[in-house]
């Protein structure tokens, strides 16, 4: 099962089982008994009547809107999902992979090679700085306007640049909508 692309729809969620990491942890009958029933939570009659019986609203794209379980799922990817996980060795081969995409992601994360919506890049000394005002001089903070209207969307401290000062960049997100800004700078040594 080697795979190219992330996988998109987790098994186990489908099936409503914790993914420990261990192959050896599920039973087949606990396998069984999840593929059974979510086979009943999303049959689309079934799904239907539990949904309005609950008081949820049904939404075009076929979830319910205020439901714990966002997302329904076709019998088709539950069929794939019991097939994948009750088999030993198909079920071991999509572990790897589940495992290896987490890792994946989550170096992804670490490192902030994450697709952000608008990222721009710019150098520190494009934001504004205020040096403390107040009773607090040592605190130093840098700030940008963003074009969602907020005066200070972009704001960062110099705790904020002492954790990332290995990089030499860090990603912050507007404080007032989805975008984002990527800051280079450079650290000197006092020393």
């Amino acid at each position: 099962m080697a795979r190219s692309t992330p996988i998109t729809v987790d098994f186990y969620q489908i099936l409503n089982l914790p993914f420990t990491g261990s192959t050896t942890n599920l039973p087949q009958q606990q396998i069984k008994l999840a593929y059974h029933k979510a086979l009943l939570r999303h049959h689309p009659d079934k799904a239907a009547a539990a949904a309005q019986e609950a008081g949820l609203v049904a939404t075009p794209n076929g979830t319910f809107a205020g439901s714990k379980d966002q997302r329904t799922y076709s019998i088709d990817e539950i069929t794939t999902a019991y097939k994948t996980l009750s088999d030993p060795g198909r079920r071991a081969d999509y572990d790897r992979t589940l495992l290896l995409d987490r890792v994946k992601a989550a170096e992804r994360e670490k490192t902030g090679d994450v697709f952000h919506t608008g990222l721009e890049v710019v150098d520190l000394e494009d934001l504004s700085c205020d040096e403390g005002s107040g009773g607090d001089q040592d605190s130093v903070s840098w700030y940008r306007g963003c074009r969602c209207g907020d005066e200070k969307g972009f704001l960062l401290t110099e705790d904020d640049l002492d954790r990332e000062a290995e990089h030499g960049e860090i990603v912050i997100g507007c404080r007032g909508c989805s975008l984002w800004l990527k800051i280079l700078f450079a650290v000197e040594d006092d020393g």
